[in-house]
């Protein structure tokens, strides 16, 4: 069995011993409130989320997880922090979501991922003073996503790694369409932004990941596709028919002149 090393502040301060209040047998502790602007950014949340349950299925040492709390003082429970998504690696993911909370202490480390989705109440601190925590903290990689293209966070997607305590870009690239994408190392996924709406794809294959609403309207689309083919197909074979109907009697039509003509001169002889 791999012990993991106790998460320690970058202060270098001792972690006092709360084990009857922060401790694997505490209870769990209470929901967290509701985000300001949470209609706004709900539906960008809810894609990744889905995603990435659908991507992290079989790992069963990762957790994922969206607007729970992450805790990063065991000596002041108001220090605290809620990711829009935030992903960990290596971690016991049923003792966390037992808890009801990321206590860092406990987990051994802070989040890997973490992606915040912009809104007007929350954009200045996200590229702020959570993005400053982010740093102290440890993780790894910070993804902004920012629906109205850069209005709010300056920059439609940005994406960090943590590099000697301080955060670097990723490269970014637009393509000709307008999609802007970067890739995450650690999810091995591009995120990208496409008209306002986020999307995931696999670096791999090319293909945008769907989640079960966009797998419902990629559906209804082919079927829509499908029926529009069809009557394409019988509009053109209808057609052809009337086409061949109208060359057949224009033929008959000149056979009855040619046997006209042909009565008529013999009645001359």
């Amino acid at each position: 069995m791999t012990i993991k090393t106790p998460y320690a502040p970058s202060d270098g301060v001792k972690i006092p011993n709360l084990d009857p209040f922060f401790g694997p047998n505490a209870p769990p502790l209470p929901d967290p409130e509701p985000m300001p602007d949470g209609m706004q950014q709900n539906p960008h949340i809810l894609y990744v989320m889905q995603i990435l349950a659908d991507v992290l299925t079989d790992r069963l040492d990762t957790f994922a997880d969206t607007n729970t709390i992450v805790y990063y003082d065991p000596t002041d429970r108001n220090r605290r922090l809620q990711p829009d998504v935030y992903v960990a690696f290596d971690v016991d993911a049923d003792a966390i979501r037992r808890r009801n909370g990321y206590l860092i202490w406990e987990v051994g480390k802070p989040p890997d991922v973490v992606l915040e989705v912009a809104s007007e109440t929350t954009a200045s601190n996200d590229v702020g003073g959570k993005r400053d925590l982010y740093t102290r903290m440890g993780v790894a990689e910070y993804w902004r996503f920012d629906a109205s293209g850069g209005d709010m966070y300056g920059a439609a997607l940005v994406g960090e790694y943590l590099k000697r305590g301080e955060y670097r870009e990723f490269p970014v690239h637009t393509m000709a369409d307008g999609v802007i994408w970067s890739y995450s190392p650690l999810l091995r996924l591009n995120l990208r932004w496409n008209d306002g709406e986020i999307e995931l794809q696999d670096p791999e294959t090319g293909e945008i990941l769907l989640d079960r609403r966009g797998v419902r309207l990629a559906m209804a689309s082919a079927v829509e596709s499908e029926r529009r083919a069809l009557e394409a197909e019988r509009r053109a074979s209808s057609a052809e028919r009337q086409a061949r109907l109208a060359a057949e009697r224009e033929l008959e039509e000149y056979r009855q002149l040619v046997r006209q003509l042909r009565e008529q001169g013999r009645e001359t002889q």
